[in-house]
């Protein structure tokens, strides 16, 4: 019985001398199995579209060889040519006329950074209000209301300008290539929309048209407007993950002025850096300065090419200060990345003109406040 006892002892510590070797090794190798699921993701997939590998004049339609591209709820009715009258990379590119609304649906694009870029030919004497579209949600032949648009760009030939869903516009430019770029941000649900590289609207992925929304890239619509618009053309279309590196505004210093003589010429100055991406070229200029004064100038008034690697430039500013004393004026220098107008900074200036001399000291400009008739007191004090 003694001799049993002894041999389940031994049997129980062996069990649990190999448990505990062999755990380890089962949770190092499942923390492996769980890290490999880890990176298993859809990065670093890019798309890229120049209809240089259709033939001329293919109409994309849906069928097979037309490389996912398809009329809207897959009617074949609004599909588009390939064209070559204007490329941006020959030979091909693909005309949005009349009654086009051409859409490729795309999967995956649902986390991190993406660049969707794509590029635009709007000839002279365009008519009409052709529309540039990214949805995250869409279904052939689902109900309309289904579908949800993240985005939505209007070409009105009305205005002569390109607008956002929001309202936000800037001038068309007709006769050349131009970059639409839209930078999308799952992670924090933004987008940022660029028109030949200046920025025209930001806004929430998922709020888009509409709130409520999906953080996934569902599909592009190229399309004619419901006015049948003139002939546009689109060329180079792409998605790469991540963002363009960009040029950064920044500004340092501050002008104050004080015991300024009134109407006198006075100077300050500040400086100017491109604090963003190595490589990148800076524009910039000077927008707006306080609406007291004159004269002001601005030496240099603005630039381009400003790279981080120059380092800070000085501005020097002058201007006639105000002719009235006593008073203290204060505002602000703007200056703006021309490339966007929401990179800006500001400077503060603010410039005091003296008291009288008399009353210079506030302890005695107190004292005669609460006391008016001090001197006559005193010349009667004296006469007497």
């Amino acid at each position: 019985m003694r001799n049993s006892h002894i041999k389940l002892l031994v049997i129980g510590l062996l069990i649990l001398f190999i448990g505990a070797a062999i755990i380890p090794c089962v949770s190092s190798e499942t923390e492996k199995i769980l890290n490999s699921k880890k990176v298993i993701q859809p990065l670093g997939r890019s798309w890229s579209e120049n209809f240089d590998s259709y033939s001329l004049a293919q109409f994309l339609d849906g069928t097979p060889d037309d490389g996912g591209w398809k009329g809207w709820d897959n009617d074949t009715s609004v599909g588009a040519f390939v064209v070559d009258v204007y490329t941006q990379s020959n030979p091909h590119s693909v005309e949005i006329i009349d009654i086009v609304d051409l859409v490729h649906e795309f999967s995956g694009y649902n986390f991190g950074q993406w660049t969707f870029t794509a590029w635009q030919y709007i000839p002279s004497g365009y008519s009409g209000d052709s529309s540039f579209l990214l949805l995250n949600t869409y279904a052939d032949g689902g109900p309309h209301e289904n579908n949800h648009w993240s985005n939505a760009l209007t070409f009105n030939s009305a205005t002569g300008n390109v607008q956002s869903w929001t309202g936000e516009s800037l001038p068309i430019i007709f006769d050349q290539w131009v970059e639409i770029r839209v930078e999308i941000d799952f992670d924090t649900d933004f987008q940022n929309i660029y028109y030949n590289d200046a920025l025209l609207v930001g806004k929430s992925w998922t709020g888009g048209v509409e709130p409520g929304g999906a953080l996934n890239l569902a599909c592009v619509d190229l399309y004619s407007g419901s006015q049948s618009s003139s002939e546009v053309y689109y060329d180079d279309l792409s998605i790469v993950e991540g963002f363009p590196a960009k040029s950064n505004l920044c500004c340092d210093g501050e002008i104050r002025l004080e015991d300024i003589t009134p109407g006198t010429t006075v100077t300050g100055s500040f400086t100017v850096e491109n604090c963003g991406d190595s490589g990148t070229e800076l524009s910039w200029e000077i927008e707006s300065y306080p609406d007291w004064g004159s004269d002001w100038t601005f030496t240099p008034d603005g630039g381009t090419g400003l790279t981080p690697e120059a380092g800070p430039i000085t501005v020097e500013v002058s201007f006639v200060a105000p002719p009235d004393a006593e008073t203290e004026f204060f505002g602000d220098i703007k200056v703006i990345n021309t490339n966007d107008a929401s990179d800006f900074c500001r400077i503060d200036v603010a410039v005091i003109t003296p008291r009288t001399k008399a009353l210079d000291h506030p302890l005695l400009y107190r004292f005669f406040e609460q006391f008016p008739n001090i001197f006559l007191i005193l010349q009667k004090l004296l006469d007497n």
